[in-house]
C-alpha cells in the first residue's frame, strides 16, 4: 500500500491554499510563504480542489492577481458559499498587483509599505504577512 496521499497538517505550520491558473506567481509566493511558516497548498482552480478542501482545511484561501492570466480570477457567489461551508474560519482573499516588487526573499519594512488610503485592521496573520511583509494588497471576499 502506498504512503497516504491527504494532506497532514504538518505541527505549527498553518495550511494556505493558492488559487493561481498560471502557477507562476503562485509558485513564488508559495515559496516566501513557506519560510514565513505557512504550508501553502499550490492549485490551477478551485473547482477541482473542492472536493478535497474539507481535507486540506486552509488557513486562508488566496487567489492570485494573475490567475486567468489578465485580471483577478475571483470565486463567484456559489463558488464562495462553498467555501463558507467547507471552512468557515479561512478568509478567502483576492491577492492585488504588488506594491513593491515581491518575492525576491528580502523582507519589507513597514515603513516602505506607505498606504495612499487607510486600510482597514488586518484581522489574519496572512493578510499581515502579505501585506506588510511581502507588499501584496489583498481583498477579503469573505
Amino acid at each position: 500500500m502506498s504512503p497516504t496521499m491527504h494532506p497532514v497538517k504538518q505541527a505549527g505550520r498553518s495550511r494556505v491554499m493558492i488559487v493561481d491558473s498560471a502557477m507562476q506567481f503562485g509558485l513564488k509566493l508559495a515559496d516566501c510563504l513557506a519560510t514565513r511558516g505557512y504550508h501553502a497548498v499550490l492549485v490551477r482552480d478551485l473547482e477541482s480542489t473542492l472536493p478535497q478542501l474539507g481535507e486540506i482545511q486552509p488557513a486562508a484561501i488566496l487567489f492570485s492577481h494573475d490567475s486567468g492570466g489578465s485580471h483577478c480570477d475571483t470565486p463567484g457567489m456559489d463558488a464562495l458559499r462553498a467555501l463558507n461551508a467547507l471552512c468557515p474560519q479561512a478568509p478567502v482573499l483576492a491577492l492585488s498587483e504588488p506594491v513593491h516588487p515581491v518575492l525576491s526573499g528580502e523582507s519589507r519594512s513597514g515603513d516602505t509599505l506607505s498606504a495612499k488610503s487607510a486600510s482597514p485592521p488586518l484581522e489574519h496573520p496572512v493578510e499581515a504577512v502579505l501585506l506588510t511583509t511581502l507588499g501584496i494588497p489583498c481583498v477579503r471576499l469573505q
